[in-house]
C-alpha cells in the first residue's frame, strides 16, 4: 500500500451532488479529492427518468449548456389504470442527458484544480479520535492507498460507501428499511412510429404494471421519435421490474434500444442528520429523493449545494464537526426534509391503493392538477382541497376513503413539524427527536396497516 495523500475534503462519488459538492468547494479554493469507481469519460452515466424541472437550476444559478438539454416539457401528465382520465400539472421541466449533464459538472470542478481519482472503490475508513482521519481506497486492477482530508462527503448513491462504516452509534449511520426504496428498469428508444404528444412527462398509475410505483413515457426530442420509458417498483421481495417490464411494456414501444438497465431508488423520508464528526452525506446516499415521483436530480443537487456552503465556513474555521455543519441539517430540512417527511407518509398510504382507488380517485377529480403541484412542491395536503375532497367523498360514499384521508393529512402535518419547526437545534438532541420520529411513523403504519419489511444489510 502507497503513502497518505492529504486533501481539505474527499468526496466520495460523482454523481450529480457529488459533483457539484466538488466544484463548489474547489472554486472556494480548498483542496478537493473526488473518488469515482467509474473511469473518467462514464460519469455522468445513470438509469433513470432523466426528467427535472427547471426551477431546481434556476434556484440554483445553474447556466446548463443547450446541448445537454434533450427536451423541454410544459408539464406532467398523470393517466388513471384504465387510460380513460388524466390529470395535467403545470410546471416546466426538461429532460436531460445524464452523460452529458454529468461530463459538464465534471468539467465544472477540474477547472477548479479537483484531483480526480476515477476507477477508484472505497475499501475502508480510518477512525481516529473520533473522527474518520483517512479513507482506504483501490484503483480499480491497481494499487490500494490511504487518503486524508480535514472533510468527508459521502455521495456515493443508496448503498453509501463511507456511512455504511461508520460507527453504528453515530446517527449518520441510519439503516434504511427494504421498502424505503423503489427499484427500476428503464429503456431509451429510438421509435420507429414517432409519438402525437410530445408537450408532457407521461406518468401512468397502474400497481399490474408498476406495484407500489408507476410507469413512465417521457418524449426525449421534439420529433417523438425518442423516448424514455420504463417503471419502479416497491422493493419488497415480489417483484422484478425488468420482468414486469417486458411483460407489460416491452410490445408497447417498437424500435432499437439505444440504452438499458435498471437501478435502485431512496424513496423515503432524508436521513436524520446529513452531517456528524467530520462527515456529511448528500445526494442518493443521504436519501433525498422526493418519496412520492422518485425525482432526485434537482434535491441531489440542493443537498450538495446547502452542505458544501457550510462545509466551507467550517473549513473556514478550521472547525469541521456536527456542531460547526449543523446548520446544514436545519438548512436542508427547511428547504426540502420537511416535504420529504410529509411525502413519506404519502408515499406508504398510496402503496396500498388499489387500481380501483385510483381510478375513482382520478374519475370524479378528487384532486386536480395545481393542488398535485402544490402537493409535490409544498409536501402539503392543503386545507381547502382537504375539505373539498372531504364533501365530495361525503357526497359519492366512501366514507372509509375519507377517513384514511384524514388520518394521511393528520400524519403528514405531524411530520412536517417535526422535520422543520422541530427538529433539533444542536446535535445532541438528535437522539431524543430520532426517537419521537420513530415512533410517529411505528404509529403510522399499524395504524394504516403498511409493511416495510426489514432494515437493510450493508
Amino acid at each position: 500500500m502507497s503513502g497518505k495523500d492529504k486533501y481539505d475534503v474527499i468526496v466520495v462519488g460523482a454523481g450529480v451532488a457529488g459533483l457539484y459538492a466538488s466544484y463548489y468547494l474547489g472554486s472556494m479554493g480548498w483542496k478537493v479529492a473526488l473518488v469515482e469507481s467509474k473511469p473518467m469519460h462514464k460519469i455522468g452515466e445513470r438509469v433513470c427518468g432523466d426528467a427535472i424541472g427547471t426551477h431546481h437550476f434556476e434556484e440554483l444559478g445553474l447556466s446548463v449548456p443547450g446541448d445537454v438539454i434533450d427536451h423541454k416539457y410544459k408539464g406532467v401528465m398523470i393517466i388513471s389504470p384504465s387510460g380513460g382520465h388524466s390529470i395535467i400539472v403545470p410546471g416546466g421541466g426538461v429532460s436531460i442527458n445524464r452523460l452529458k449533464f454529468g461530463q459538464w459538472l465534471l468539467r465544472q470542478a477540474l477547472d477548479h484544480n479537483i484531483e480526480l481519482l476515477d476507477q477508484h472503490v472505497v475499501l475502508d475508513v480510518e477512525l481516529r479520535e473520533n473522527r474518520v482521519s483517512a479513507i482506504k481506497v483501490k484503483k480499480v486492477n491497481g494499487e490500494t492507498k490511504l487518503i486524508e482530508a480535514e472533510a468527508i462527503i459521502d455521495a456515493s448513491g443508496y448503498k453509501p460507501a463511507v456511512r455504511s462504516k461508520l460507527p453504528p452509534e453515530w446517527p449518520i449511520s441510519e439503516k434504511p428499511y427494504v421498502t424505503d426504496y423503489n427499484i427500476a428498469y428503464r429503456e431509451v428508444i429510438q421509435l420507429n412510429e414517432k409519438l402525437e404528444e410530445v408537450d408532457y412527462a407521461k406518468i401512468f398509475i397502474d400497481v399490474n404494471i408498476a406495484p407500489g410505483g408507476y410507469w413512465w413515457l417521457f418524449p426525449k426530442n421534439s420529433s417523438g421519435t425518442m423516448v424514455n420509458v420504463g417503471l419502479g417498483v416497491i422493493n419488497n421481495g415480489h417483484y422484478n421490474p425488468r420482468l414486469q417490464y417486458e411483460k407489460h411494456l416491452r410490445y408497447r414501444f417498437n424500435g432499437g434500444v439505444i440504452n438499458a438497465g435498471g437501478g435502485v431508488v431512496p424513496t423515503r423520508r432524508p436521513i436524520c442528520t446529513l452531517v456528524w464528526s467530520n462527515v456529511a452525506t448528500i445526494g442518493d446516499a443521504a436519501y433525498t429523493v422526493n418519496p412520492v415521483h422518485g425525482g432526485g436530480i434537482g434535491s441531489s443537487l440542493l443537498s450538495a449545494h446547502v452542505v458544501a456552503k457550510h462545509m466551507n465556513s467550517a473549513l473556514e474555521t478550521g472547525r469541521v464537526n456536527e456542531h460547526a455543519l449543523w446548520q446544514a441539517n436545519v438548512d436542508y430540512m427547511y428547504a426540502y426534509g420537511g416535504k420529504q417527511a410529509s411525502l413519506d407518509v404519502l408515499r406508504m398510504y398510496m402503496q396500498k391503493l388499489s387500481n380501483e382507488d385510483y381510478e375513482w380517485i382520478m374519475e370524479n377529480k378528487i384532486v386536480d392538477g395545481s393542488s398535485i403541484y402544490d402537493l409535490g412542491v409544498k409536501g402539503d395536503l392543503a386545507e381547502r382541497v382537504t375539505y373539498a375532497i372531504s364533501a365530495l367523498i361525503k357526497l359519492l360514499g366512501r366514507p372509509s376513503l375519507l377517513s384514511e384521508l384524514r388520518t394521511v393529512r393528520s400524519y403528514m402535518n405531524k411530520a412536517r413539524e417535526l422535520y422543520t419547526q422541530r427538529y433539533p437545534r444542536k446535535p445532541e438532541d438528535i437522539f431524543v427527536w430520532r426517537t419521537m420520529v420513530d415512533q410517529m411513523f411505528t404509529e403510522y403504519i399499524q395504524r394504516i396497516g403498511f409493511t416495510r419489511g426489514s432494515l437493510v444489510k450493508w
